[in-house]
């Protein structure tokens, strides 16, 4: 089987409805009869040795040669063409997936506002029903609900585990946000 041959195989993910419909049963013979084919192990030889001079170009070159290099063989790419799709790969996957607070800063500003607006009603309410004593600053954020609710996110899998309280401080302070003791409880205080 040529990289030709590989590339047209049936394997096109637009063509699936249903992730049932992926099925690897032809995979490991399609990959037996690819590498039995020695211009198929020369030619990935050769790509090997001309990425050899690129390793510097690569991001987590560690995690990547070898998908490059097959990449590259596969589809027929320069080795140049098939290290800046990785490369950008992982641009992607450093800025949107791995970085910590991509999704915290969602999940931040979602659980502030949120917050807010909460406490804006429920001021409504206090001051309707002749309570004004009753209202709360409508920004102040109690640091154990927001400890609560980001466990609740890591356990149902909507945050990644890594975030730590230094991480949170960070992120919380470039909201506008410093953690003071008022009255003897600590609160998240918006200062901006």
């Amino acid at each position: 089987m040529t990289s030709e041959e590989y590339r047209g195989n049936g394997y096109e993910l637009s063509d699936l409805n249903d992730v049932e419909d992926i099925t690897l049963d032809k995979l490991s013979s399609q990959l037996e009869i690819f590498w039995r084919d020695i211009d198929n192990c020369n030619q990935y030889s050769k790509v090997k040795k001309q990425l050899q001079k690129h390793k510097k170009d690569i991001i987590n070159a560690r995690l990547s040669s070898e998908i490059i290099v097959t990449h590259s063989l596969i589809y027929q790419l320069s080795i140049n063409e098939s290290i800046k799709r990785f490369n950008d790969y992982w641009d992607f996957v450093n800025e949107k997936i791995l970085t910590i607070s991509s999704g915290t800063e969602q999940f931040l500003d979602s659980f502030i506002t949120q917050g807010i607006e909460a406490k804006m009603k429920q001021n409504n309410q206090a001051i309707n029903a002749g309570c004004p004593e009753l209202t709360e600053v409508v920004t102040d954020i109690d640091p154990k609900a927001l400890k609560e609710a980001i466990e609740r996110a890591k356990t149902d899998g909507y945050l990644d585990s890594r975030v730590n309280v230094s991480e949170l401080t960070n992120l919380m302070k470039n909201r506008g946000y410093n953690m003071i003791n008022q009255n003897g409880k600590n609160v998240w205080k918006h200062i901006i």
